[in-house]
């Protein structure tokens, strides 16, 4: 039986989260632990009930979301977190993940994206809005920078296929590695480049412009 995934909801709009409520209702392996009407309350619910992923919404009052994101990714609560917005832009994520975000989705995004950005986060994953990367990707195409010149011919190969946003099976698949190397492969990654999360190494790639699809 597949572990339930428990999920804390902060949402200050009273639609929004009786409609992803709806959503979360419907999967088997994802619980709905408590919701959240404002930033001051999400960290106290999430503080209290350590839930394993939390969607908090950017725009909420008392305390932003990047200020709920930056408070509970890290011990002792130490949740994963999915950031959920109306109007996403290239300022935003980069604040969100630096805050320790392992996702970013959009409001107008499907319930089964939604669904798969908590799974993504819970297993170490990452999920960005399909809308927002094809928008910033259009809006960045020719202002690439270099990769940093010590990463090896593999690194920057697997940076490129995590970019696509594939999983460490599915990378190692096309590697031909074992899945623990390449967990072991974006762990060293992480260490190298400073970097917090997996979603914060695939923007990364697509910066170096090491994202080819297919």
């Amino acid at each position: 039986m597949a572990q339930i995934i428990r999920v804390l909801l902060a949402e200050d709009d009273p639609l929004a989260q009786r409609a992803v409520a709806a959503y979360l209702s419907r999967t088997r392996d994802i619980e709905l632990v408590a919701t959240a009407a404002d930033g001051v309350a999400a960290v106290q619910q999430a503080t209290r009930l350590r839930p394993d992923v939390a969607i908090v919404d950017i725009n909420m009052p008392k305390l932003s979301g990047i200020e709920v994101t930056r408070r509970i990714t890290v011990e002792p609560v130490d949740s994963k977190v999915v950031c959920f917005t109306a109007l996403g832009d290239d300022l935003t994520l980069s604040r969100a993940l630096a805050a320790g975000a392992s996702g970013f989705l959009l409001k107008t995004d499907s319930p089964g994206l939604i669904q798969h950005g908590i799974r993504a986060a819970f297993n170490g994953d990452a999920l960005v809005s399909p809308q927002l990367v094809t928008g910033l990707l259009r809006a960045h195409l020719q202002v690439h920078s270099e990769p940093p010149p010590d990463l090896s011919p593999a690194d920057l190969r697997l940076l490129g296929l995590l970019g696509q946003g594939l999983s460490n099976a599915e990378i190692g698949e096309k590697m031909f590695l074992a899945t623990s190397t390449v967990k072991s492969y974006v762990s060293r990654l992480l260490t190298r480049l400073d970097l917090r999360n997996r979603t914060a190494l695939a923007a990364r790639a697509h910066e170096w412009g090491l994202v080819h699809e297919g």
